[in-house]
């Protein structure tokens, strides 16, 4: 029993305890499996990762932002899907054409 504490203080310390370890424990896991997506993705070439932001809650992930075309799309949820540890995917991805002088620029 801790010092100056009657049993019902430690009796909640040590709940409190068990679930903040809980917590932590599901917060590593959570931090993994979207530091496996995020690397997967930066090593994947036709990928831009400014645009995009993934959140994971156990193998479910969820990725959210933007990206340039219809195929980069394709391409990140193929990634985000075949990384290890994913089980789900929420895509939440939306296709925004490069502004109108940008892709003027391009063409000169």
């Amino acid at each position: 029993m801790a010092c100056g504490c009657n049993s019902t203080d430690a009796n909640d310390l040590k709940r409190e305890a068990t679930q903040l370890g809980k917590t932590a424990q599901r917060a590593a896991t959570n931090a993994t499996v979207a530091g496996k997506v995020n690397a997967a993705l930066a090593l994947r070439k036709g990928v831009e990762m400014k645009g995009l932001h993934i959140e994971a809650e156990g193998g479910k992930v969820t990725i959210s932002g933007h990206v340039r075309t219809p195929e980069e799309k394709k391409l990140v949820l193929e990634v985000v899907n075949n990384t290890r540890g994913v089980d789900q995917v929420v895509d939440k991805l939306r296709v925004e054409a490069e502004s109108k002088p940008a892709a003027d620029a391009l063409k000169k």
